[in-house]
């Protein structure tokens, strides 16, 4: 017989250090094993079917969720001063109907969109009013056509006389409705053509007109101009 140790030699293929494991985390921890466990609940499914959706095995099924009942025509009722357009709502309605808006639903969406609504107007307005207050600022700083407070007066009376020839009152109102009333751009085109008006003017009605004298010969025009015949003077 052999001398040799007859303990079996370790196989090729093992860990060096017997019982240590490498691992990711924890890296060479201790196994307190040799052999691999299972999982903890792993005995207790070993063999049972698979549940591919992980529901309960009770035998009863899931109910598909209940639907919302979609009415044929939403109720609305418009805010006070606010128009509704008819086709325009007519669209909106179907595309709800069409989205499966219930009457909270819509409800709620539209009370939403009437705010958004409300208050971009709000705030065009407030831009609108800050920008003609701008314009008579810088009107009122123009010496030239007024003394700090309004128009001159020169200015005043070539701009009246434009709104009285083209447009009155009506002209008045589209430019305070607008705010065009204080464009210093405006004012100063009103300011000249009333100043360009005045020098066209007619002469005064009021006065009589002079005598009409009969005769177109050069010596009855020279009479109307200078009170003597041409031969006279000649």
């Amino acid at each position: 017989m052999s001398d040799e140790p007859t303990s079996a030699a370790a196989p090729a293929d093992a860990p060096a250090g017997g019982s240590a494991t490498d691992t990711i985390l924890g890296g060479g921890a201790e196994s307190t094993t040799t052999e691999a466990q299972p999982p903890a609940g792993a005995a207790a499914t070993e063999g049972a079917a698979p549940n591919s959706e992980g529901a309960p095995e009770s035998g009863e099924q899931e109910k598909p969720p209940e639907k919302h009942a979609v009415p044929e025509k939403y109720e609305f009722t418009p805010p006070e001063g606010f128009s509704v357009d008819e086709k325009a709502m007519g669209d909106y309605e179907a595309a709800a109907r069409e989205a499966g808006l219930t009457q909270e639903q819509f409800s709620a969406i539209t009370q939403h969109g009437l705010q958004f609504v409300q208050q971009q107007l709000e705030q065009a307005g407030q831009a609108q009013h800050e920008q003609a207050m701008k314009w008579r600022q810088e009107v009122l700083s123009d010496r030239t056509l007024s003394d700090g407070t309004g128009l001159n007066p020169e200015a005043k009376a070539a701009a009246d006389r434009v709104i009285q020839s083209y447009g009155g009152k009506d002209l008045v109102q589209a430019l305070a409705e607008t705010g065009a009333g204080n464009n210093p751009t405006v004012i100063r085109a009103f300011v000249q053509i009333g100043k360009a008006m005045g020098l066209a003017e007619p002469p005064d009605k009021g006065k009589p007109a002079p005598e009409k004298r009969s005769g177109s010969s050069f010596d009855d025009i020279a009479q109307r101009l200078y009170g003597q015949s041409a031969k006279a003077g000649a």
